[in-house]
């Protein structure tokens, strides 16, 4: 009786270690994903103001994002100054 009821709580204790490990991988799983652009940037970037990036408006913001990154990566100062 001894044994088995050792054998039990250990088989308990191993499902309860799996399922506190399991939650939050099955939380992330029903987070939303993050659609679109951000109200930061539908603001600078949505000509139109229609509330939604064109293709037009996102190529902008694309190339924008992309001519920023490439001064950083050649330490540049937004303005074009060295550092």
């Amino acid at each position: 009786m001894k044994n088995t009821t050792s054998k039990l709580i250990t088989l308990l204790g191993a499902l309860a270690v799996l399922v506190s490990f399991s939650a939050p991988a099955l939380r992330a799983e029903d987070a939303p994903k993050k659609k679109g652009p951000s109200a930061k940037q539908l603001e600078m970037w949505d000509k139109n103001k229609d509330g939604k990036l064109d293709d037009a408006e996102n190529a902008a913001m694309q190339a924008a994002n992309a001519a920023k990154k490439k001064a950083k990566e050649d330490g540049m100062k937004k303005d074009g100054e060295k550092k």
